[in-house]
């Protein structure tokens, strides 16, 4: 009977510790994160995001399942007085989450023997690559940039590029074990950072030629504190350059100009009339980008779809550094003129009812404020579905006071998703003028859909600002 009772709370605690599973895996295994924020995780079975049941999720699992039946055998075996043995339940059931964290702490060991493993195998293919290796890092605009190049290096090379946004060193070991190929020519590699080292970890591993540094901003205060931080590890990937080879920094950004006249490699300035690579004569409608585009000595018109002054900053530093390894102005101009918006940046997409600007990615001031920038290019009714900025540290209530109070200048209604930034979007945008009939409040994405289908006419123009994971509330 006891054991009976044992295997049944077993299965019961396992079965509702599915969201602390997901939390923790949607939170990176960050296991200082989650318990710093363990009451204020939000407890969600459903929701967008699903837990992957990855090899390292399994290992997990196994250890959790067995400590648990573990405790919970001993509890009926040995305690005899019916009623303790309910009391310890409820206090197990109190502290699973911190369980779970526990166990994650068990296996940092057997992880980190893992990782060095594949790193290792890693190392020895990228080592063995004979062809040009480019590392691409900013605080946004990094995969932008890197597909962009991608698809106009390949007018001319056999390019092998990160998929998705894997931009970790897991993230690289599976790009150079699973993707790279001996016919490639070319390695693209986005190189992301939540803490300092982060690039340079990478950069060791990669040993790269060439290097692209995007626009650099506020993001992930909540690990670097302060901009400072941000800006030093972005950095690394100049410090850690191979002779040789020579850096794009994207100078339009004033961050990222900053590091441009400190580093003393081989380099390129970017955006800035006069510099090796600049966009002149911008003529920018709800369809597309007309410019001039200058390289080096030449300079070619080109006409895109794309929209978006950091979209076409990115084009810019993709195009510099095609143009530095020999794809030529007019080859060049012809990719571009056929690049597509990629999924969730600044995608265009056209209803029966409404446009449609999906910009749900990974948000953060800048690249909101370009989106407000293009939906101002359009008529009719504006409306955003945004749940602001997150990961900002001491400064997410200021930044996204003022991204509400953005809103309010363009928008004719604002949905706000989730709790985390309600207040700060509210009173920001309450304080430039929106009344509160014009400010919603969705908890679900029902709720939201029910809103929008109310709000939205013929001719409406609706913009998607962020899409936050299920780790936030």
């Amino acid at each position: 009977m006891q054991l009976a009772f044992a295997i049944v709370f077993t299965l019961f605690f396992l079965i509702i510790s599915y969201p602390y599973i997901k939390n923790l895996q949607l939170c990176g295994y960050d296991i200082s994160f989650v318990f710093k924020h363990s009451l204020f995780l939000p407890y969600r079975f459903g929701g967008k995001n699903r837990l992957v049941f990855t090899k390292r999720v399994v290992r997990l699992i196994i250890l959790f399942s067995l400590l648990l039946a573990t405790v919970n055998l001993l509890i009926f075996l040995l305690i005899q007085i019916f009623w303790i043995p309910l009391i310890c339940m409820l206090i197990e059931f109190l502290f699973l989450q911190y369980i779970l964290l526990f166990c994650a702490l068990i296996l940092i060991p057997f992880e980190q023997l893992i990782k060095k493993v594949y790193i290792n195998r890693a190392i020895k293919i990228l080592n063995n690559f004979n062809g040009i290796k480019i590392a691409i890092t900013g605080s946004f605009g990094k995969s932008s940039t890197k597909n962009f190049l991608t698809e106009i290096l390949k007018s001319k090379y056999q390019v092998c590029s990160s998929p998705k946004n894997f931009n970790t060193p897991m993230g690289l070991c599976k790009t150079a074990i699973e993707y790279l190929s001996k016919d490639d020519e070319i390695l693209i590699v986005e190189m992301g950072a939540r803490r300092n080292g982060d690039i340079a970890e990478l950069m060791n591993m990669l040993k790269p030629t060439y290097g692209i540094l995007t626009a650099i901003g506020e993001q992930h205060l909540e690990t670097f504190e302060c901009l400072e931080n941000v800006k030093k590890t972005k950095f690394e990937l100049c410090e850690n350059m191979r002779n040789g080879g020579i850096v794009v920094f994207d100078c339009s950004n004033e961050n990222t100009k900053e590091l441009f006249d400190k580093y003393r490699g081989e380099k390129r300035m970017c955006g800035c009339d006069g510099g090796f690579a600049f966009i002149d004569n911008l003529s920018v409608t709800a369809k597309g980008s007309c410019f001039i585009l200058h390289l080096g000595k030449r300079q070619v018109k080109v006409n895109t779809k794309i929209v978006g002054r950091l979209l076409l900053c990115d084009i810019l530093v993709a195009s510099a550094m095609a143009y530095i390894l020999g794809v030529d102005e007019k080859t060049i101009a012809k990719v571009i003129a056929n690049l597509q918006p990629y999924p969730h940046r600044l995608q265009m997409i056209e209803t029966p009812i409404c446009t449609i600007v999906d910009d749900s990615y990974n948000s953060n001031f800048l690249g909101a404020q370009q989106a407000v920038e293009v939906v101002n290019l359009f008529t009719g009714i504006k409306i955003i579905i945004t749940p602001g900025f997150v990961e900002q540290g001491a400064r997410q209530y200021e930044l996204n006071y003022k991204f509400g109070k953005m809103i309010a200048c363009t928008f004719d209604h604002l949905i706000i998703m989730n709790q985390t930034n309600l207040t700060a979007l509210s009173r920001g945008a309450k304080i430039a003028g929106m009344k509160e009939s014009q400010i919603h409040y969705a908890k679900t994405r029902k709720e939201q859909n029910e809103i929008l289908q109310n709000l939205q006419k013929k001719g409406s123009v609706v913009l998607f600002e962020n899409d936050l994971p299920d780790n936030f509330v």
